[in-house]
């Protein structure tokens, strides 16, 4: 019998720690005991070239292609399909994924795949594979099947489809479904209940991760708290075996309690909750509840033990106005996540809400993002504006860092987190906005808007607080890019450069009380303590940050360092003597804060 090769092609939206192909390494795991069949995995992004693809692929002399179709990708992918078909009609293109699932139809309708496979994929790619190889006619869109038991769905990790090692970060599937039935979602249609894998399987990976040097794992478990003693049996696990690595979860806050929090705070991990909205009869038409009290206390538990968390909001959603999201958005702010995702409603076709759109007087756009554009209370123009909104939050309080101090500042302006996103909305209008400027956007923002108050000190605390929570990330996230040859009696020839782990700003209050406080009310700390010049360093040192008040001399040797000036040239610019550095330099030097070209 003749092989058949068959690519299975991945699309990323960027080259990201999450970009890398489960889905299909799934696949071909789970179709390996088939004989006389070469399956390869071939990845790209939607920034590659459409024609470069599809050249790529057809040089490698595929029998088959298939394609792993989501929303963001789906496009991209059926003109790359339009033009193999244009120069190669005889090889077999079929496709999968949550775009197939939701809109198998609609891409029938393209022509441009001779199958379709809807649902999990696993069962039906290995029949389609089969039938391939056998020259057996098998229907355009394929029959959807499951493993009832999807243990026997081997591994990647273990099964060596995947190397851990090769990639930045990884997906990590725990479970399938989802008990609850959120109407804008697909994840609990189709299959009835919750499918897990077993604990055995998940402590082989786990010590696979951990020897292969792991640093990031996103944890696919739409629910990871549903069931409370097998949660705690895997954070147990993590601890023991994988202390190192950090972990994404997934939970729900209404299943939080005091003992899973702590248990999450054992681990290096961050929390992703779906709030939505904090409106319960907005969210009972989408099949869900709030009770306010009970949500803040949930969260306030998170906030106890230190643990780090996100929030979701969706605006557009059914009987939810204007007006309505901007209280959501207050509502989530005031809780103090540490980073607020944002995003306009989808009609995802396959979802209950797809079904009754009518009814509930949604318009939305019938092509991938399927994004609502009007409803009976959120007109286009209020649309637009929520977007705008968002977009400035996103760029202020995740961007910006802001989420350690930015309520103590709106209590002491008395200003609406809302209100004080759409001044800052209102300020960037025309401006081009990146992670590169976004501290100084802030800086000019917050003078403009402080600078008429008599009181200059919350201007200069806040404009500190800024700052130093710039450089507590860039340092937590810094690198150790050069190493030292010598870490004491360095020559007149020496040439010094700087590690990223390494930052340094000018404060109008001693840097030390910003970490020593945390969070702490604006005008009781400009009561407390005096304002004097301070010099200050926020370093990484194994992973733990520090930070230090130097003297003036120290902090102009840094100030110095470009890795081009010799260690003579820095000791004539500051007018110094190497004496007076020498132990300032080794602790640097040591620690490995700086380095040698």
């Amino acid at each position: 019998m003749k092989r058949h090769r068959t690519l299975l092609i991945s699309c990323f939206i960027e080259d990201s720690p999450q970009a890398m192909p489960l889905a299909t390494s799934i696949l071909k795991s789970y179709a390996c005991s088939i004989a006389d069949i070469d399956i390869e995995l071939v990845n790209f992004t939607i920034n590659s070239d459409p024609a470069n693809t599809a050249d790529i692929l057809l040089n490698k002399n595929p029998d088959s292609i298939g394609f792993s179709l989501y929303l963001w990708n789906s496009a991209f992918f059926e003109k790359v399909a339009e033009i193999i078909r244009e120069m190669n009609s005889s090889i077999i293109l079929y496709a999968g994924g949550a775009e197939v699932t939701a809109s198998s139809e609609r891409l029938q309708n393209t022509g441009l795949f001779d199958h379709l496979i809807p649902g999990e994929g696993e069962m039906p790619f290995k029949l389609l594979m089969e039938s391939l190889m056998k020259n057996k006619n098998t229907e355009a869109i394929l029959t959807r099947q499951h493993e009832t038991d999807i243990n026997l769905i081997p591994s990647p990790y273990l099964s060596g489809t995947l190397n851990p090692s090769e990639y930045d970060g990884l997906l990590w599937e725990l479970s399938r479904g989802c008990p609850f039935n959120c109407s804008f979602c697909c994840e609990s249609r189709g299959i009835s209940g919750v499918r897990y894998y077993d604990s055995d399987r998940i402590r082989d990976e786990l010590r696979l991760f951990e020897e292969k040097g792991v640093e990031q794992i996103w944890v696919l478990d739409p629910t990871f708290n549903v069931k409370k003693d097998r949660a705690l049996t895997i954070l147990n696990m993590i601890e023991e075996i994988a202390p190192q690595i950090h972990f994404t979860f997934e939970v729900r806050a209404e299943l939080l309690d005091e003992e899973i929090a702590e248990a999450f705070s054992r681990i290096h991990c961050s929390l992703q909750i779906g709030l939505q909205s904090s409106s319960d009869d907005v969210l009972k038409k989408l099949n869900r509840t709030i009770k306010a009290d009970e949500f803040i206390e949930k969260i306030a538990l998170l906030n106890k033990y230190g643990v780090v968390f996100g929030l979701d909001l969706i605006y557009g959603l059914p009987g939810d106005s204007i007006s309505g999201f901007k209280q959501s958005l207050d509502f989530a702010v005031e809780l103090i996540p540490n980073h607020l995702d944002i995003f306009r409603l989808s009609v995802f076709p396959g979802t209950e809400l797809y079904d009754e759109a009518d009814s509930l007087g949604l318009i939305f756009n019938e092509k991938p993002p399927y994004e609502v554009l009007r409803s009976r209370s959120f007109s286009e123009n209020e649309l637009n504006s929520a977007e705008n909104l968002s977009i400035a939050t996103d760029l202020f309080y995740n961007s910006g860092k802001a989420a350690p101090w930015l309520m103590p500042l709106l209590d002491s302006l008395d200003k609406k987190p809302n209100e004080f996103f759409q001044l800052f909305a209102d300020f960037i209008a025309g401006l081009k906005v990146s992670s590169e400027n976004i501290a100084e956007i802030q800086s000019d923002f917050l003078i403009k808007l402080l600078s008429h108050d008599e009181d200059d000190d919350v201007l200069a605390v806040t404009l500190d607080l800024l700052n130093f929570h710039h450089l507590f990330n860039n340092s937590l996230y810094g690198n150790i890019e050069y190493r030292n040859s010598q870490i004491s009696d360095f020559p007149d020839s020496h040439i010094f450069v700087k590690n990223s782990v390494l930052q340094w700003g000018v404060f109008s209050y001693d840097v030390t009380l910003y970490y020593e406080l945390g969070m702490f009310d604006l005008k009781w700390f400009i009561g407390e303590f005096e304002r004097d010049v301070s010099y200050g360093l926020v370093f990484n040192i194994h992973g733990e940050i520090q930070v230090m008040a130097v003297d003036k001399i120290y902090f102009q040797f840094l100030q110095s360092i470009d890795g081009k000036r010799t260690f003579a040239e820095i000791l004539k610019l500051i007018n110094t003597k190497a004496d007076e550095l020498s132990e300032f330099i080794s602790f640097l030097a040591e620690n490995e804060l700086i380095g040698s070209l």
